[in-house]
């Protein structure tokens, strides 16, 4: 796993990031729940704020503005 979790960490923060190579077992764990927790808070905000995004629109636009979207 120490090898998936440094890979992880180096697509989310860049390659050029030295510093990943450095952290021990422990530090790497705790770094990627805490990245993994707070995409996962951001994602979740998101979809909130193109919810109510979409409400603010007349009903005829709101239909093909979700469908463009996904929703």
């Amino acid at each position: 796993m120490r090898s998936d979790v440094r890979d992880r960490l180096r697509s989310w923060l860049g390659d050029d990031l030295g510093v990943v190579d450095g952290l021990s077992e422990r530090e790497l764990a705790d770094l990627y729940e805490a990245l993994t927790a707070a995409r996962h808070r951001q994602a979740a905000a998101l979809a909130t704020a193109s919810e109510e995004a979409l409400r603010q629109m007349p009903a005829p636009v709101r239909v093909g503005v979700g469908k463009i979207l996904g929703f």
